[in-house]
C-alpha cells in the first residue's frame, strides 16, 4: 500500500481528468477544502464528493464540479487534512494537511501546507 509519506517523499504527483482527481495513495480523509466549499462528508451518500479507493491509489470525485483545472483558480489549491490509513485519527499529531494543485497535462502537484497557508477549520 503506498502512504502519503512515501507519496511526498518519492515527490509522486497525482492526476486530474474533469471532475476527478487521481491520489498516489490511500488515507482516511477528514476535511477537503475546494474554492469555497469544505467538505466534511465522505459517506458513499455525500452530495459533494465520491471517494474510490483502489489498491494502490485514491479517486475523489468532486460532485459539484466539472472540470477541476477550470473551476479551481489558478491561484488556489485544493485542501486536504486527512490522516494515514491505519493511524489514530483521533490524535491530531497524525493529522496531515495537503494540498492539491491541478496544472497542465492533467497533473497534480501534491504538497504539504505550510503553518503561514490558510485552511479554514
Amino acid at each position: 500500500m503506498s502512504t502519503i509519506k512515501k507519496a511526498l517523499d518519492e515527490k509522486k504527483h497525482g492526476l486530474h481528468y474533469a471532475n476527478r482527481l487521481i491520489l498516489p495513495f490511500k488515507c482516511e480523509f477528514l476535511k477537503i477544502g475546494i474554492e469555497d466549499d469544505v467538505i466534511t462528508d465522505f459517506s458513499e451518500h455525500s452530495k459533494q464528493v465520491h471517494v474510490v479507493e483502489h489498491e494502490d491509489f485514491t479517486d475523489i470525485y468532486f460532485k459539484d464540479y466539472k472540470n477541476l483545472k477550470d473551476d479551481v483558480s489558478e491561484y488556489e489549491v485544493i485542501k486536504a487534512i486527512c490522516v494515514e490509513k491505519g493511524e489514530d485519527i483521533f490524535d491530531f499529531k497524525n493529522h496531515i494537511t495537503l494540498s492539491f494543485n491541478p496544472i497542465n497535462d492533467h497533473v497534480v502537484e501534491i504538497s504539504l501546507l505550510g503553518p503561514d497557508q490558510i485552511f479554514i477549520d
